[in-house]
């Protein structure tokens, strides 16, 4: 069950951006991007769809997205399609894209937090019980630092989306 309104959520936020963007600004927006990333489930199905239809050279436009799920028989039936549509739908309405680059820190930051939260759990409980060589190499966690790496990499992006702090002087 959706606990954030889509207005709120950073993720729909972003997901309603790539709505409006070509393939070729998707393309440059998805760069680094994984479905992964994303916590909300149905999030994570949208953006892997996305993904693919960016790949084939196609727009991740609403529509396009319904289509593909359905053909590729992963929004079977009428009620899993019904809800599929109202998401995308409610999605896409009331975004503004130009936020899109600076959206996709925000996801990625997000999911940099989350990744390092679940591996500081992780080393709380084997350290706790576990023999040595097993919280050692629990230590070693690379999720989180490549995470890390591809929230770093949005900081500096310039992939011809802009960004929050490039809109800033052109709002008043």
């Amino acid at each position: 069950m959706d606990t954030a309104h889509p207005l709120t959520d950073p993720e729909r936020q972003f997901l309603g951006c790539l709505m409006w963007l070509s393939a070729d600004q998707a393309r440059r927006l998805l760069t680094g991007m994984r479905a992964a990333d994303l916590a909300d489930p149905m999030a994570t199905f949208v953006l892997q769809l996305a993904i693919e239809l960016v790949a084939d050279g196609h727009p991740p436009a609403p529509v396009a997205l319904f289509v593909h799920a359905v053909r590729t028989g992963r929004a079977t039936g009428e009620h899993r399609q019904h809800r599929l549509g109202g998401w995308l739908r409610e999605t896409y309405s009331d975004v503004t894209p130009a936020l899109a680059g600076w959206l996709k820190t925000v996801v990625l930051e997000n999911a940099w937090r989350r990744a390092l939260t679940a591996h500081a759990q992780r080393l709380i409980q084997a350290a706790e019980s576990s023999p040595a060589e097993i919280v050692r190499d629990l230590a070693d966690d690379t999720t989180a630092e490549e995470l890390w790496t591809r929230y770093r990499d949005t900081l500096g992006e310039s992939a011809g989306i802009p960004r929050l702090d490039s809109l800033r002087g052109k709002a008043a």
